[in-house]
């Protein structure tokens, strides 16, 4: 399978590529590109681009970007006329730009309902793995982006949102979808890097609940403490929380300490990989989000143990072509729990929102 990189804009369909780095991330929104040619190589005599001209680029016959053109720069000189092309996923506008929805609120309205009107001024599609949940009451804030917005109700729905190769935006849990082959190293494997990092670890994780619980029959809120242990710590490090405003934030402050410490566990274990190609041994383009078993034995990993990849880099230089992968254990990705209602939980319950 040839794995020429092609940029289509206006119907033109470029290649010839001297250098090419394509970028896509789970966490990493939206996905984007630096790819450079020169007239000294074929297919490029005659190549307008332009600054904003929507664009799609693909490796071989598979599409990894959809979106536009941001930056267009050339150069000459007596021997080469050389071009430099850096662009973005659709999902840009997301980001760069403010929310508008005609009343500026939604209520009752799902996670997926609310991200596909914020996109629809952009034509943007919204790939939704998961409905979410139903939001009592969402209020947009001037000046707020619609990604700053979809990623908040996301946590609370405790959902992932990123960019597809279509430029859609995608809503949905972590992946169970696995990369065939894995690595290893001297198959596909060039080079690998794990680094063991424990200084933002901890061995336990407490949350306090404190202050006055207005609306309990007393009036008063007494003094709790909820602890969680990290077995995995070898020292005494604690670390401590105050539970969120009212009785219902005490939950969402437990489910926050076992999401740190999940999270710190996950961020503590980096594993990079240099492929030597840019597909799995069946063929499929290595993307974010997708579990890889690693066979690494060198790097004292356990054989066959799978992590997600979180970043993918494609590149192509006067070194050679390579993919660049980033990996971490899957709750590393885990969203944040945020408390959604800061209410006591009658109060809540009450008004229709618990």
């Amino acid at each position: 399978m040839t794995d020429d990189v092609t940029l289509t804009v206006g119907g033109q369909r470029i290649a010839g590529w001297t250098t090419i780095r394509i970028t896509r991330g789970m966490e990493r929104i939206p996905a984007d590109f630096d790819i450079g040619l020169t007239e000294r190589y074929p297919h490029t005599t005659g190549v307008i681009v332009s600054e904003g001209d929507p664009c799609t680029l693909a490796i071989g016959g598979d599409t990894v970007i959809t979106g536009y053109v941001d930056r267009v720069a050339e150069q000459v000189d007596a021997h080469n006329h050389a071009l430099a092309i850096s662009g973005r996923g659709r999902c840009e506008d997301l980001i760069d730009c403010a929310a508008q929805f005609d009343s500026f609120q939604f209520q009752s309205v799902s996670t997926a309902e609310i991200a596909t009107a914020l996109c629809r001024p952009f034509g943007i599609a919204v790939k939704a793995l998961s409905p979410g949940i139903v939001h009592p009451q969402v209020c947009l804030n001037v000046g707020e982006s619609p990604y700053q917005v979809i990623d908040r109700l996301c946590k609370i729905a405790q959902l992932l949102c990123y960019e597809d190769a279509d430029g859609a935006l995608v809503i949905g849990p972590l992946s169970t979808v696995e990369a065939a082959g894995g690595f290893a190293l001297g198959i596909n494997c060039e080079r690998a890097s794990y680094t063991r990092d424990m200084s933002q670890r901890f061995s336990e994780y407490r949350v306090y609940l404190v202050g006055t619980g207005i609306f309990t029959d007393a009036g008063q809120q007494p003094f709790a403490e909820y602890t969680l242990q990290d077995a995995t710590m070898p020292r005494y490090r604690p670390k401590a929380f105050i539970a969120e405003t009212g009785d219902a934030g005490a939950s969402v402050s437990k489910a926050h300490a076992l999401w740190e410490c999940n999270r710190r566990i996950g961020r503590g274990n980096l594993v990079t990989v240099a492929a030597s190609g840019w597909r799995d041994s069946a063929g499929t383009l290595y993307t974010p989000n997708t579990l890889a078993a690693l066979s690494l034995p060198q790097l004292k990993l356990l054989d066959g143990q799978k992590f997600l990849i979180g970043e993918v880099t494609y590149r192509r230089d006067m070194n050679g072509s390579g993919c660049d992968i980033t990996l971490m254990l899957p709750q590393a990705f885990q969203p944040e729990p945020i408390l959604y209602m800061p209410l006591a939980q009658d109060a809540a319950a009450a008004l229709g929102m618990g």
